[in-house]
């Protein structure tokens, strides 16, 4: 029933009910149909985390007490991934395909269906707040209020001299407004060990309050040439964009549309 690291089960097939109550807005947004949740998957380029257990497993209704009511791992699941809740006794088939060997299990599997990580066992809220950071692109913890999400941008092509980070760029125009604007000298901050300019004192002063979630992603690395290429390239930002809430760069425009085809790729694996 396995082939590597892949499901090849049917998922017409699967039927997944609910262990507790409904959800409430403060709650994990579990779904209830796998073929459903695998096209959300898909259409929000988003790994899916599921919750394997029994109505008899007592360490399962522990996790659901404690691990999965903590609210950074409720931010963590809602935000970064499709949860989806399987009953074991139900779904004998999808439990020998994962290869499942106890109670609770959970996997976390790629829209197109291949198992990246699986957690056997029972897993407490700071353990499981570990797991899910490490694959989320957004560190919740960290992050600004939501903004709307939309798809990875382009920008415009106007070109400045380098004298500062990122090529003198703003951050912060780049990610609220986005807009490649240059940075004045007079506003800069310092963080990670670079020096960082910005358009106006207002940005600064937004920087300077939540400067990781102004902070480009993989350290504004190219992550396309880090995993095809083994390289660890400095991205640019005029081509680069905004994907999930982060500033992504990459070091041309191809880079850029290779991540855009198949963000999913580019952000699970290690």
């Amino acid at each position: 029933m396995r082939a590597g690291h892949f499901i090849i089960f049917s998922l017409s097939l699967i039927t997944l009910p609910l262990f507790s109550d409904s959800v409430s807005a403060e709650e994990i947004k579990w779904q209830t149909n796998l073929k459903q949740a695998a096209q959300q998957a898909r259409a929000d380029d988003k790994a899916m985390l599921i919750q394997i257990g029994a109505s008899w497993c007592g360490f399962c209704h522990k996790m659901d007490r404690e691990t999965y009511k903590d609210p950074k791992v409720i931010k963590h699941v809602n935000s970064c991934f499709v949860p989806i809740r399987v009953d074991a006794d139900e779904n004998s088939e999808l439990v020998e395909a994962i290869g499942v060997a106890g109670l609770p299990t959970t996997v976390i599997i790629t829209p197109e269906l291949k198992i990246v990580k699986k957690i056997s066992g029972y897993v407490a809220a700071p353990e499981m707040q570990g797991h899910l950071s490490k694959i989320c692109l957004v560190n919740h913890e960290q992050a600004a209020p939501a903004r709307k999400q939309q798809p990875i941008q382009k920008m415009s092509q106007k070109q400045v001299a380098p004298e500062f980070a990122f090529k003198n760029i703003c951050l912060v125009s780049m990610l609220d407004d986005q807009e490649l604007t240059e940075g004045k000298p007079e506003f800069t901050s310092n963080y990670r060990g670079q020096t960082v300019c910005f358009s106006s004192k207002e940005h600064k002063q937004k920087f300077d309050a939540e400067p990781e979630s102004y902070w480009p992603a993989f350290e504004g690395k190219c992550r396309v040439s880090q995993l095809e290429r083994n390289q660890s390239v400095e991205g640019d930002p005029y081509a680069g964009g905004v994907y999930r809430e982060r500033l992504v760069f990459f070091t041309s425009a191809s880079e850029r549309d290779k991540f855009t085809a198949n963000p999913g790729y580019y952000l699970i694996r290690k």
